[in-house]
């Protein structure tokens, strides 16, 4: 019987061999049932040196608790140092991932919904569609706090422009970007999911479309 969660993550990472999926399937799976897993098991397994730079290139995984950084970049530069601590997922993440084992497919829209949903947030429904067009209007994956309250004005989603950023923050849907030129930058910057930015833009199997 075909595992789901590797049939997604196949659809994912197309170029990437059996062994690299397998591992990657393993580790999600670990996380999904024990909540974390050590930068340095995941580097014991099969192509696990790799299938860690891959998971956290693409934001799969984070430190727990976030208590070693600040941003999604210096935990890559953590691992790439080899550096050991306990990772598990964004919060969001964790939705997506766990449809993604019943379903076998990555259902962007759905996971949103439901995470939102449960989150209880007062503009769930909307909730999709002002994430992709925050993607959308990004440029390579970042955006400044002045384009997320222009559309935060286009889409009101009741609550302020520093609570919402405050909350994707928390949630994983975006982090602060500090390789940005402060001394040019006068507003703070964001690095939007990358799943986020590749399902906007409708590519593949991961078009944000999927139900």
């Amino acid at each position: 019987m075909s595992n789901p969660l590797k049939q997604a993550l196949e659809s994912l990472f197309e170029r990437e061999t059996p062994a690299m999926i397998d591992t990657m399937a393993r580790v999600l799976e670990k996380i999904l049932k024990e909540g974390s897993v050590s930068a340095n098991q995941l580097r014991s397994l099969p192509e696990g040196i790799d299938a860690l730079l891959l998971l956290d290139e693409w934001r799969l995984v984070q430190p727990v608790g976030g208590s070693l950084t600040k941003a999604w970049e210096d935990a890559s530069q953590l691992l790439a140092m080899g550096k050991n601590f306990e990772l598990t997922f964004p919060a969001w993440v964790k939705t997506l991932v766990r449809r993604a084992r019943e379903s076998g497919r990555f259902q962007f829209r759905k996971a949103i919904l439901t995470f939102f949903s449960d989150e209880e947030h007062p503009a769930w429904l909307k909730m999709p569609v002002f994430l992709f067009n925050m993607a959308e209007q990004s440029k390579n994956g970042i955006i400044d706090s002045t384009q997320i309250n222009r559309l935060l004005r286009e889409t009101p989603l009741g609550v302020s422009a520093d609570t919402l950023i405050a909350q994707l923050k928390n949630y994983g849907f975006i982090s602060p970007h500090l390789r940005a030129d402060f001394f040019r930058m006068r507003t703070p910057h964001y690095e939007i999911h990358p799943l986020l930015v590749r399902a906007a833009s409708g590519e593949g199997e991961l078009a944000k479309g999927q139900s």
